[in-house]
């Protein structure tokens, strides 16, 4: 049995160690890297003008009709003009201030890049039309095709836009690009010929990391199992190895456990087992909101306000989004801001259909629970305001994109699955939701991977010297490791041809 595990150890690190080592080394720029390049909230925020409110015309109600589109819209600009955008199920734009519904022949790319960008046209070269997913495009894989240019900037700049949005949806240039390759790529092993299945990237890694589980499991056993028995007892007469293998052992010792955290954790990213898929609760969330939004309620929009109303409601010179809201029975539109006073450069501000005030108190917890108390077959049993975060609804600091918000109601139910729900009491909206399994992978993914407990992740730069301490001697493991196996593989191929 010790020769099996022996066995199994070795030529499962001869097959995975350089893997061990592409992770760990990539891990290191993951964390301050980021993932791939996208388009930010906020970056997409700033690249938009206010909303000129004088020339809409058209009303939410009127633009669903033109577009035949079901879904609510977002009051936006697109080429410089107010238009509607709906969801994407719907994929239709309406522009607002004469009905146009938004078709490809009226798309300049290349204005729109200029005004996102700031770049003149003529440094704007067409690259092409992008029908398959190439390496930045993989999560707008939903949107594709698009249309890809370069611009002549000297930082390599590489935009793509929507023909179906009129919009710029990926901005990425050189620095973006390298960061990617050696962070984000290898470490999740996004290399687009890979990527471009879906099925085939998922079981590549499940199985990859599934045998790095058992390669590091196996690691940690034979330790034990090869340790001698010396009296007295020490330390140094009780490892049998010499040389490097002496240090992949110590190695062994002092990183193995962590290392077995991590790849299991990562293992689990990819929801690999029933139970990492369980959702949890599902119900109609406009149960919350007292019905569906009526857009009719809208059709004052044209009429009544104008922007500089609207600015002077929410003490703003620019509007920069509009949203339509139905919120406990009442109608509202959800302004987006620049805002000095938040992290992220802009906020977003409620204001009332009826009285044109905007909302500064919480929402009704009582409506809340009442509404799903008669909604919902699954009895409530227990609420709280949550002042602060907690293990399973919390944020972490970002300058690209709000904070989860606070104050948030937590509504435990007694279904199978033991749901929680949060819910925003500033804007009366679904803000989270966790169940018995999301919660316990909650602590063997983001506790395992990114080391992610309260009491040491808020704690920066101790999280990161722990962080860069533990990956350093994860790294040092992998590539003693690596070493070994090549040697051993080198010398049974010379063996062999002998």
């Amino acid at each position: 049995m010790r020769k099996l595990v022996i066995l199994l150890h070795r030529y499962l690190g001869i097959a995975l160690a350089l893997l061990f080592v592409i992770w760990f080394a990539s891990g290191f720029a993951i964390i301050y890297t980021g993932g791939m390049p996208e388009l930010t909230e906020k970056a997409r925020l700033i690249s938009l003008p206010g909303l000129d409110l004088e020339r809409v015309s058209v009303s939410p109600n009127q633009a669903q009709q033109l577009a035949r589109a079901s879904s609510i819209p977002k009051l936006t600009t697109i080429m410089n003009r107010p238009a509607y955008r709906f969801s994407e199920s719907d994929g239709s734009v309406v522009f607002a201030d004469d009905g146009t519904v938004l078709s490809g022949a009226m798309i300049s790319s290349r204005q729109i890049i200029a005004d996102f960008t700031g770049a003149k046209e003529e440094v704007i070269e067409r690259i092409g039309r992008i029908e398959e997913v190439d390496q930045w495009t993989i999560p707008l894989r939903s949107e594709l095709p698009l249309e890809k240019f370069r611009v002549n900037d000297g930082s390599g700049t590489e935009v793509y836009v929507s023909p179906r949005w009129g919009q710029v949806l990926l901005v990425t240039d050189s620095r973006d690009r390298f960061l990617a390759w050696i962070g984000a790529i290898p470490h999740w092993l996004y290399f687009v010929d890979l990527r471009r299945n879906t099925a085939l990237w998922t079981e590549v890694v499940v199985w990859l990391s599934s045998l790095g589980t058992i390669l590091v499991s196996l690691g940690i056993v034979l330790i034990f199992i090869q340790l001698r028995r010396t009296r007295p007892f020490s330390f140094s007469g009780a490892i049998p190895y010499k040389g490097i293998m002496r240090w992949h052992f110590l190695t062994g010792l002092f990183f193995g456990l962590i290392t077995l955290t991590w790849v299991f954790s990562g293992l689990l990213s990819m929801d690999p087992y029933p139970w990492t898929r369980a959702r949890g609760l599902a119900f109609d969330q406009s149960i919350m909101h007292g019905g569906e939004v009526n857009l009719e309620r809208f059709d004052t929009i044209s009429l009544q306000l104008t922007g500089q109303e609207l600015s002077g409601i929410v003490n703003s010179s620019q509007i920069k989004e509009i949203e339509f809201k139905r919120i406990q029975g009442e109608y509202f539109f959800y302004l987006t801001i620049p805002s000095s006073e938040s992290s992220w450069g802009f906020t977003k501000t409620l204001v009332n259909l009826n009285n044109l005030q905007a909302k500064n108190d919480l929402f009704s917890t009582s409506f809340i629970l009442q509404q799903l108390a008669q909604n919902l077959e699954h009895e409530i049993l227990a609420s709280e305001v949550l002042q602060e975060y907690d293990n399973y609804y919390y944020s972490r600091p970002s300058s690209n994109s709000p904070s989860a918000p606070l104050p948030v109601l937590r509504i435990d139910f007694d279904d199978a699955d033991r749901s929680s729900i949060y819910v925003n009491l500033n804007t009366g909206e679904l803000a989270g939701q966790t169940n018995r399994m999301r919660r316990i992978e909650r602590w063997l993914y983001n506790g395992f991977h990114s080391l992610d407990f309260q009491f040491w992740y808020g704690s920066r730069p101790l999280w990161d010297i722990g962080i860069i301490l533990l990956l350093s001697g994860g790294l040092l493991l992998a590539l003693i490791g690596a070493y070994i196996g090549i040697k051993r593989l080198f010398r049974n191929t010379r063996a062999l041809i002998s």
